[in-house]
């Protein structure tokens, strides 16, 4: 299940998903010796263990859990950018009523910018990494765990 993680001070956000719910609780010092825990675990851990994270800008101990905006905001509201999370201006909106991101993230699309979130492992929570396959032929990427394989 995402939960958006924010910090109150410099209103620094996130989404996290199960593999990084279990990344950030081993930072905290939780589930150490447990390899393979169960989702409730993890869910019940990180819900009670929001005073303990830190804010990836500005180092404050004590993040914010709430759940993700839903898609379907109330007539009148704006719509949220799905990468950014702030709101789309209304003037875009009358041009592109479809659209899902805001000016400057669709900027940063067309421009090539990658500005996306990193693939964590299912299992220990580690940032995958990739690499190509041995043996001749056509390379081969493939993504992989760095501590698990």
């Amino acid at each position: 299940m995402l939960r958006e993680i924010s910090c109150p001070d410099c209103h620094w956000h996130r989404l996290v998903a199960t593999g990084e719910k279990l990344r950030l609780l081993h930072q905290v010092g939780m589930l150490r010796r447990e390899e393979n825990p169960d989702s409730a675990i993890i869910e019940e851990l990180f819900e009670r263990n929001g005073s303990k994270l830190v804010c990836g800008e500005c180092g404050r101990v004590g993040l914010r859990i709430d759940y993700p905006r839903d898609d379907e905001e109330d007539w009148g509201d704006g719509r949220v950018c799905e990468q950014c999370r702030k709101t789309i201006p209304a003037e875009r909106l009358e041009i592109f009523p479809d659209t899902k991101i805001c000016v400057a993230c669709q900027q940063k699309d067309d421009d090539g910018e990658d500005d996306t979130m990193p693939d964590y492992c299912p299992k220990c929570g580690e940032i995958m990494t990739s690499g190509t396959s041995r043996g001749g032929g056509l390379t081969r990427y493939r993504i992989r765990c760095p501590r698990c394989g």
